[in-house]
């Protein structure tokens, strides 16, 4: 706001540092396929931009700095964004007003094939303390020590 005026170019977003993601040399990437039900058409002047509130907005540091804005709903092509998480603030832009915006029958996938600090600390220590493994085994849930035992009854272990 300058001067008590509302600059429309501006938007709101969600930023923030994700401290507990493992830390990958090159970064962890976001992949976005943006879906479009069969015989759905986009409205006019959003043929290229379908969801402008899926941007994504990525700092070059944790504490701000110069940033890009990745368009990440993209017709006919699927987005990946790479970047280290815990380093970059980053967060998606919000919509510009409460009303719903989306077309009906428009939905963007996102995955995040993230791993956590705790996962990576666990895989160190039991890659080189089988013990830890067998103590932590009984602990998972039923339907995984199921499949963990199927799997060795299959494979003769």
């Amino acid at each position: 706001m300058a001067g008590g005026r509302f600059n429309p170019r501006l938007q709101l977003c969600a930023l923030h540092l994700d401290f507990d993601d493992a830390h990958r040399l090159h970064g962890c990437p976001l992949i976005y396929a943006l879906h479009l039900e069969e015989g759905v058409e986009l409205p006019q002047g959003q043929e290229a931009r379908p969801m402008p509130h899926s941007d994504l907005i990525v700092f070059e540091r944790g504490d701000g700095g110069r940033c890009v804005r990745v368009q990440t709903a993209c017709p006919h092509h699927v987005c990946v964004v790479i970047f280290c998480s815990d380093e970059h603030l980053h967060g998606n832009v919000f919509p510009d007003s409460l009303e719903p915006s989306v077309t009906p029958g428009l939905a963007l996938l996102r995955l995040v094939p993230y791993a956590r600090k705790g996962i990576d600390a666990f895989s160190r220590a039991v890659e080189h303390d089988g013990a830890l493994w067998e103590r932590a085994v009984p602990l998972l849930d039923s339907r995984l020590r199921e499949r963990w035992a199927a799997r060795a009854k299959r494979d003769g272990v």
